[in-house]
């Protein structure tokens, strides 16, 4: 007889739950139901990891889950972290010491494979033993090197006090510390014409960026515009994806106003004469009569494109500089214009051929120079040091005693030479170059070409409608006058105007067009665009290239360089605008014209608000 084995009702309920456990649980439930102790999940940098996993960093976290509370000695009594070698790592423990999360303590190698191992064994007092060994391996990523780039915060500066900073960039932060070495090429020299702070850029990790500093040397040589040129020459755990080259250019600020190739000395004493020779041929001032002192003689050259005014200024012999008590104060009006000649004597009544020069005498008739051992101090009307010459300076190793003047070999710019040394035939030359003819270099007529009329701010309406065209524009309507006061033609074909604006990034307002000649006499008119219309006084008429000329009113200086990029005139609202409001709807003029200092319009002519291709009176020029 067959029994068949009946369940009871009152066991149904728990066989329903048993049934619905198994097939609900997870296979890591389903391992805790087993008691030994599993691993239940792994990952790196939060992410699940699968054994093989590539491409991981080389600082990584590694989260590795187990079901049960760990015995935490005997579980890093048995784990290995390797690659290539035993790693060094750091282990920390969360969730009631199941969780382990492990970190190297030195970055990792690049494109390494890693293994992390756990043999079989106890590592938890309220599981059953780990029954398989754990295993974890995993490769680094490789190396990104990021890509390295040169930057500099300025196309060109002037060797007048300019300065560039150059950046060494990278595309993005890196844990390698990057260096980088530069060469450094081009027409300009190092450590004549410019410093720089090094060629050498390091970058720790992290850092991605990095400067250097080029700042200019004043050289007082006629060079023109040089070039710096800089390229990477090596770089360590970075690479350069283009090469390149940054140029910049170093103006050369030096002017040469008489043509002679060498750049202006600005004012200058170019001779003197200490010692007069004996009888007539001492009469260095002309007057028929030979003195020891009246006869002594200073020349000075204004060696420079400004005019030099020595009103109040005075003179002093070492002597005399003790005692505060000058040799001689300049009298108010004494302008030196630009490579004018003015020479002092001791004293008497100078008569005869000094050139070009303006003449005058000691105030207190009595140069009385030292022979032996002398020194000429200069100081301004504020008691400024403004010029100096020392016979154990300039003049070391000249004898001053010998019956002749010192004089500059060449003249102007040479060293100081005994006259004879320079013109045998000649023992002095006051006025005049050392072989007799002139020095001066202003005698032609006019001041040259210049900046006669600037506006700024064109009034509102109508009557700032400047340019003449109908329309009245606060950019189109300014306008530049520039007028050639001298007997040559000057062209400006190729040059090129900034503002304060556009000059760091050598993109100019205007360039002006090839055969803008303006002749002598003439007068050139440069509008900020529009269409000039009207009557301008015969003047050429132009407008800015850009159709904007975009002057500031407060704080503005028009800069105009030649082809070479030499500075061939400049305008400042700060130096020959000073005081004057620009921002007052008229223009700035010259009064007078031409050779007048700055001033409104109006104050000049209170009928007009400007005059374009005019006089400030209106009239032609």
């Amino acid at each position: 007889m067959d029994h068949k084995r009946t369940i009871k009702p009152r066991h149904l309920p728990y066989l329903l739950l048993l049934a619905l456990l198994l097939t609900t649980c997870t296979k890591e439930e389903m391992m805790i139901i087993d008691n030994s102790l599993q691993v239940l999940s792994q990952k790196i940098d939060g992410e699940k990891a699968e054994d093989g996993l590539t491409g991981v960093a080389i600082n990584p976290a590694i989260e590795l889950i187990f079901s049960h509370t760990l015995n935490t000695s005997a579980l890093e009594a048995a784990l290995r972290f390797t690659g290539g070698g035993d790693v060094d790592y750091s282990i920390a423990y969360s969730n009631t010491n199941s969780t382990v999360t492990i970190t190297p303590n030195n970055a990792l190698d690049y494109e390494t494979s890693y293994t992390i191992d756990l043999p079989a064994g106890d590592y938890a007092d309220q599981a059953d033993a780990l029954k398989e060994a754990f295993s974890l391996t995993f490769t680094t990523a490789p190396y990104v090197p990021p890509n390295v780039t040169l930057e500099s915060d300025v196309t060109g500066f002037s060797e007048d006090g300019g300065m560039a900073t150059v950046s060494v960039r990278l595309s993005q932060m890196v844990d390698q510390a990057v260096s980088v070495e530069l060469a450094i090429a081009g027409s300009a020299t190092e450590g004549a014409d410019y410093t720089i702070s090094g060629t050498s850029v390091n970058l720790a990790p992290g850092e991605v960026s990095a400067d250097i500093e080029l700042v200019a040397l004043q050289d007082g040589s006629l060079e023109g515009a040089e070039t710096i040129e800089i390229t990477i020459s090596s770089v360590t755990n970075a690479e350069e994806l283009t090469p390149q080259m940054l140029s910049i250019t170093l103006f050369d600020d030096d002017l040469d106003s008489n043509g002679d190739g060498f750049p202006d000395q600005g004012f200058i004493i170019n001779e003197v004469l200490f010692d007069p020779p004996g009888g007539d041929a001492g009469d260095a001032n002309g007057d028929g009569t030979r003195s020891a002192s009246e006869d002594e003689f200073i020349e000075f050259l204004n060696d420079s494109d400004v005019e030099v005014d020595l009103s109040g200024f005075t003179l002093y012999d070492t002597d005399q500089l003790g005692t505060g008590e000058p040799r001689h104060t300049f009298p108010d009006g004494t302008i030196v214009p630009p490579g004018g000649v003015y020479v002092l004597f001791g004293g008497g009544s100078p008569a005869g051929d000094f050139g070009s020069a303006q003449v005058g005498v000691t105030t207190t008739g009595n140069m009385n120079l030292n022979n032996a051992d002398d020194a000429i101090t200069i100081f301004d009307a504020s008691g400024n040091v403004f010029l100096t010459f020392d016979t154990q300076v300039e003049g070391a190793g000249i004898n001053f005693g010998d019956d002749q003047s010192v004089t500059r070999l060449p003249d102007i710019n040479g060293a100081f030479a005994l006259h004879t040394d320079a013109n045998p035939a000649l023992l002095f030359s006051p006025g005049k170059k050392a072989d007799g003819s002139e020095l001066g270099y202003a005698a032609s007529t006019g001041v040259g070409f210049v900046i006669n009329e600037v506006l700024f701010d064109p009034p509102s309406g109508d009557p700032g409608d400047a340019n003449g065209d109908g329309t009245r524009s606060a950019s189109e309507d300014e306008f530049i006058e520039f007028v050639n006061d001298s007997n040559q033609p000057v062209d400006l074909s190729g040059y090129r105007l900034f503002d304060d604006d556009q000059l760091p990034t050598l993109e100019p307002r205007h360039v002006f067009p090839d055969g803008t000649i303006i002749p002598p006499g003439g007068v050139y008119v440069l509008f900020g665009g529009g269409t000039p219309t009207g009557d301008f006084g015969g003047a050429q008429v132009g407008v800015t290239t850009t159709g904007n000329m975009n002057l500031n009113n407060a704080d503005d200086t028009i800069t105009i360089l030649d082809p070479d990029d030499n500075v061939f005139m400049t305008f400042s609202t700060q130096v020959e605008g000073a005081g004057i409001d620009f921002g007052a709807d008229q223009s700035v003029t010259r009064s007078p014209d031409l050779e007048g200092d700055f001033t409104l319009h109006t104050t000049a002519n209170p009928a007009l608000l400007f005059s374009p291709g005019k006089k400030a009176d209106g009239t032609p020029f």
